[in-house]
């Protein structure tokens, strides 16, 4: 082994094995690459965590992509447990890590993403890196390019959502107030000093927590454009896009752990997104006011705009 430093991407996986196919076909395509670049600087490697899938993932992936590295899980961990075992284990075994890259397998990314992912790494190394995200069907706009939030009221900014790429030039990147975990770099500094994400408190979507925290710690949070991730949003949690709602699939959002609506989730979101109690109050009755109300449109178009 060289005296390179290590990043690993880190990938949860659970019983959809032909979505892991995809996903991982095409993040070796980008392992691939930058190690056969000029710029091959660090490894690369990849963990894999398995919660317990039962569809052959774990047999699949060791015969065709022997170099993964592939930690098993209980079949309880759901996402955040996921990438807390697959981050434990990278730290326990890896003594030259950089830093870790969270990623999901319901994507598509170009060739040449972790080199270009790695360029904005290097230029910002005191900071948490998301990815922009975009669609298939329009891959040159904008869907999630970072998100600015009222500091004391919690309202809404999505920067440059619907934006076309190609007015933004190269080696684009903002600041953010939070980052998603659909490519997220963190630092090895971060886990050093704060630790792992919060299992207690996210379960499920528990992406926000760390870069949150991190921020909190002097961290800078930005979105990288060059490092752009296309969203497959047929395999996300459902009721969280659907635009039309029933009364009880509105009562589902508020309260089930895997929504990003959660009642409880929108808490201890405010909870880490906030620095006293005085600052929580407002952020958090804002926080839940403009996503009840967003659930609320919803369920006013189902019942009330069925002609439409």
């Amino acid at each position: 082994m060289n005296n390179q430093k290590s990043i690993v991407l880190v990938i949860p996986i659970y019983n959809r094995i032909e979505v892991t196919k995809q996903g991982l076909a095409h993040i070796i395509n980008a392992v691939n690459y930058y190690k056969e670049s000029s710029a091959n600087l660090y490894g690369v490697d990849i963990i894999v965590v398995d919660d317990g899938s039962s569809d052959g993932s774990k047999e699949w992936i060791s015969l065709h992509y022997p170099q993964i590295h592939i930690v098993v899980g209980s079949g309880n961990l759901w996402w955040t447990g996921a990438v807390n075992m697959g981050i434990q284990y990278a730290l326990d075994n890896y003594s030259d890590l950089k830093g870790i890259i969270l990623q999901n397998d319901d994507i598509v990314i170009e060739p040449n993403w972790i080199f270009n992912y790695i360029q904005a790494i290097d230029a910002n190394p005191q900071a948490l890196i998301g990815c922009a995200t975009s669609v298939l069907d329009s891959k040159n706009m904008i869907l999630y390019g970072g998100r600015l939030m009222h500091h004391w009221f919690a309202k809404e900014k999505k920067i440059n959502q619907g934006t076309n790429r190609s007015i933004l030039g190269v080696n684009y990147t903002v600041s953010s107030f939070d980052l998603y975990g659909r490519g997220l770099y963190i630092p090895y500094a971060v886990f050093r000093d704060l630790g792992l994400f919060n299992n207690k408190r996210f379960k499920h979507r528990g992406d926000m927590d760390l870069p949150l925290r991190a921020k909190k710690a002097g961290y800078k949070l930005l979105v990288s454009y060059d490092a752009i991730v296309y969203e497959l949003p047929q395999h996300a949690y459902d009721l969280d896009g659907k635009q039309r709602l029933t009364f009880k699939e509105a009562y589902t959002l508020l309260t089930d752990f895997r929504s990003s609506y959660a009642i409880k989730h929108l808490y201890y979101y405010s909870v880490i997104a906030t620095k006293d109690a005085f600052h929580f109050v407002p952020f958090f009755i804002g926080n839940f006011y403009f996503h009840l109300r967003t659930i609320s449109w919803r369920v006013f178009k189902n019942y009330l705009l069925k002609s439409n």
